[in-house]
């Protein structure tokens, strides 16, 4: 896992534990301090191929732990 990818996973666990919804791409990005949404894009990616988290297609805010 890149140090992005444990940035995303950290953010998103500490959101939905305070907000009880996943957060979007530009918040992630906002909170991971990057402004590439590709460079996020690439890191959910991996976090869902490693099965750290998981996606529900055709939703937004759709960014899971597991």
């Amino acid at each position: 896992m890149t140090r992005l990818g444990l940035k995303i996973l950290k953010f998103t666990k500490n959101y939905i534990k305070k907000n009880e919804l996943p957060p979007t791409f530009i918040e992630i990005m906002e909170a991971v301090e990057t402004k590439s949404r590709c460079a996020v894009q690439y890191a959910v990616d991996r976090l869902e191929e490693d099965q750290l988290i998981k996606r529900i297609p055709g939703r937004s805010r759709n960014i899971w732990p597991v």
